[in-house]
């Protein structure tokens, strides 16, 4: 039988701070800051022909503009981990004053090395605001440690969707570059809010020599090892789906373009309704035995997808499954913080981050590779294959101690 999760009722700095801090204030900072880092997420694809027109941009140079940030990501998430577990009001404030310095360079670009500059800059912000946010996000109350990281996590979906929203809006009018002045401002209204917040609310760990080896072996145990397979796996399941189903619409239902787009904006719509069932079913009920039943309705759902051909059970079955993907999220970060100490918590997400992005590009490489030998069908049965190891690994999980 899976172990409900054994909870303490400590929080971030002790019994004076959690006093003293407003836990609405609290949380409603964490999901406007994800928010605000997120509204910049989904606008390159849809930049990606006005680049083209407007700019001379190629098309090699369009996909430099998402692999080469990637990249870097992948060398300064670890250092990012170690530096914010020690100075995580200092790193959560600059990253949104390099964000905001994204949004300012990409509007006054007029040509690929300005854009790139631009879009380094949002990705770096993006890379230093995750490990000490979802370190600040785990931090909160214990017994309400999944439905924290859930309102957390809907901060972002609200980002996916309004960040192309106003896009839209702006581009039929004033232009894309408008688009991005307007989040400038937010963004530095962040910035200037959180130097003060963060420094009252958060407190860096025991200031000690950096050391990036022996700081990554601090982190590593078998059950961490454990949360990390299960995030890189499904999210491996997770990016495969998100690439391929759109396509899956168009090539194998018949779906127009335009519908299909409209269909696939359901998803952070689901998903701010996923992170509150997420965060509230994994406090309520044990975050590991809702992990395994979440996956489990995820599979049965995969299962039935292909059978769908009517357009309203598309949306609901699409809906739904975008709704479980963004219920795990939360759980998945609350695995992580329950097997890592609080000391080098933003160095493990920084470690799980890494090891998401190197095989998450893999995975959507190697169901390209099946697709192209078999259909966008083959994506359903690959997925519940994978489906199957991930709810094991859960089970493991769940014998280990928590930290």
């Amino acid at each position: 039988m899976i172990k409900y999760d054994h909870i303490s009722h400590s929080r971030y700095h002790g019994e004076t701070t959690l006093n003293a801090r407003n836990d609405k204030l609290y949380l409603g900072y964490l999901a406007s800051s994800h928010f605000i880092i997120h509204v910049f997420t989904m606008l390159l694809p849809v930049l990606l022909l006005p680049f083209q027109e407007e700019l001379g941009i190629s098309l090699v140079q369009l996909s430099l503009l998402s692999s080469i940030p990637r990249l870097i990501n992948v060398f300064i998430y670890i250092p990012t981990g170690i530096i914010s577990d020690q100075y995580p009001a200092q790193t959560l404030t600059a990253s949104y004053f390099v964000t905001l310095l994204g949004a300012l360079v990409i509007p006054l670009s007029n040509g690929f090395y300005t854009l790139l500059a631009g879009f380094i800059l949002l990705s770096v912000g993006s890379t230093l605001y995750h490990p000490p946010s979802l370190k600040m996000a785990s931090s909160f109350d214990t017994s309400k440690l999944s439905l924290a990281l859930g309102i957390h996590n809907i901060g972002s979906n609200i980002g996916f969707a309004a960040g192309p929203l106003l896009l839209g809006i702006f581009m039929s009018r004033w232009g894309w570059r408008y688009s991005f002045y307007v989040w400038a401002v937010l963004t530095l209204i962040m910035a200037v809010f959180s130097i003060g917040y963060t420094r009252r609310t958060l407190e860096g760990g025991e200031k000690r020599e950096l050391n990036f080896l022996g700081d990554i072996r601090s982190i590593i145990s078998r059950d961490f090892l454990l949360v990390v397979a299960v995030s890189t796996v499904i999210e491996a399941i997770f990016n495969v789906l998100v690439t391929y189903v759109p396509v899956y619409f168009t090539i194998e239902i018949g779906l127009s373009y335009s519908l299909t787009s409209i269909i696939s904006g359901l998803g952070p719509i689901a998903g701010i309704l996923g992170s509150v069932v997420g965060g509230y079913a994994g406090d309520r009920y044990g975050k590991y035995r809702m992990g395994i039943l979440v996956n489990a309705v995820l599979a049965g759902f995969l299962f039935i997808f292909p059978s769908m051909r009517t357009l309203v059970t598309v949306v609901v079955i699409y809906a739904l499954y975008r709704l479980l993907q963004a219920a795990f999220m939360p759980l998945l970060n609350s695995m992580i913080a329950s097997h890592s100490s609080l000391e080098n918590r933003s160095l493990a997400y920084s470690f799980n981050f890494v090891m998401v992005n190197l095989f998450g590009s893999l995975s959507t490489t190697g169901a390209s590779v099946l697709i192209e030998n078999y259909s966008t069908r083959v994506i359903f049965p690959v997925c519940i294959a994978a489906i199957l190891p991930v709810c094991i690994l859960i089970w493991l999980l769940s014998k280990y101690p928590e930290h």
